[in-house]
């Protein structure tokens, strides 16, 4: 089963309801160790082979061979110091930032710890906005959002109320030390939530402008009837990451004469707090809601009697 990145209370309003985020896409690489095998030179009475690319872009040398029967061990990367070249302990380690060459404001684990936020127990969306506003290049990660214990009914709710106004939700979540802003949409079965970045990570310099005065119209018409020629319905099972599917082939194959194994994390949470009533509850929302409105009518009376 997925693992729960958070756990909270997902609140609308004055609707609150408990659930879980569970990672919708991630990245799916062949992970590969860096291990040691022994070299051993290469007889004379046998033929030079080709140099042998390793990992690191370093080659082994002609009058060496890689014995494939060798045993391998993993190997380990250690921390060194630039200047000494020696091995750096763990609890030596600090964080920095270079303001000049060669010089750095430092920050040891304890400030870096107390400068951390603790994961928010809450979801609280701030507003509704129309997706097609939302650029794509805002989105950084997407989850699942599964209602937690007895929270099928406003969960339910939430996701026709979005579903039917064509509308998401903009709201704020602190996990992983980090406050994050949500985009909270209906899919096709249940709600989605995806984490955008701030908009000042958005590298806009870097985007370049397309001057589209100097495109000849002939060439504009082709380019359409194109794009047009080519259109269809987004099919994402058609992609097939090629690469990653020969690399598990060759993986497969070496695997009749060797065995792996595997564990998988077991992730605890804690039970989540009882449900409020879902009608009552939206009533005294809309009711505050409309309060300000109604406090401003007798002011507005006030004046036209002065006048």
């Amino acid at each position: 089963m997925a693992s729960t990145v958070w756990r909270g209370q997902l609140t609308f309003g004055l609707v609150s309801f408990p659930v879980r985020l569970l990672i919708a896409a991630r990245k799916k690489r062949v992970a590969l160790h860096y291990l040691r095998q022994p070299v051993v030179p290469v007889s004379a009475d046998e033929p030079d082979d080709e140099p042998v690319e390793v990992a690191d872009e370093t080659r082994v040398e002609q009058s060496s061979r890689v014995m494939p029967e060798a045993p391998v061990a993993r190997v380990r990367q250690e921390w060194m110091s630039a200047s000494e070249g020696e091995a750096v302990a763990p609890q030596e380690l600090v964080k920095g930032y270079e303001v000049s060459p060669d010089r750095y404001v430092t920050f040891n684990r304890e400030e870096l710890r107390a400068m951390r936020p603790a994961n928010s127990p809450d979801m609280q969306i701030l507003r509704s906005v129309r997706l097609a506003d939302i650029d794509p290049v805002y989105f950084e990660t997407s989850y699942y959002v599964i209602p937690d214990r007895s929270a099928d009914r406003p969960y339910s709710l939430l996701f026709a109320a979005l579903q039917r106004s064509g509308y998401v939700a903009i709201a704020k979540v602190t996990m992983h030390g980090r406050e994050h802003v949500v985009v909270v949409r209906p899919g096709e079965k249940s709600l989605l939530a995806h984490t955008i970045y701030y908009n000042d990570e958005i590298r806009a310099d870097n985007e370049f402008k397309g001057v589209v005065g100097d495109v000849a119209p002939k060439e504009l018409k082709l380019a359409e009837s194109f794009v047009e020629a080519i259109a269809g319905e987004f099919a994402p099972e058609e992609f097939k990451d090629t690469h990653r599917e020969l690399l598990e082939q060759m993986i497969a194959s070496k695997l009749e004469r060797d065995a792996v194994s595997e564990s998988a994390p077991v992730v605890a949470g804690k039970p989540p707090s009882p449900v409020v009533n879902i009608l009552e509850a939206l009533q005294r929302s809309l009711d505050l809601a409309r309060k300000p409105a109604k406090a401003e009518a007798p002011k507005k009376k006030a004046q036209r009697r002065r006048a």
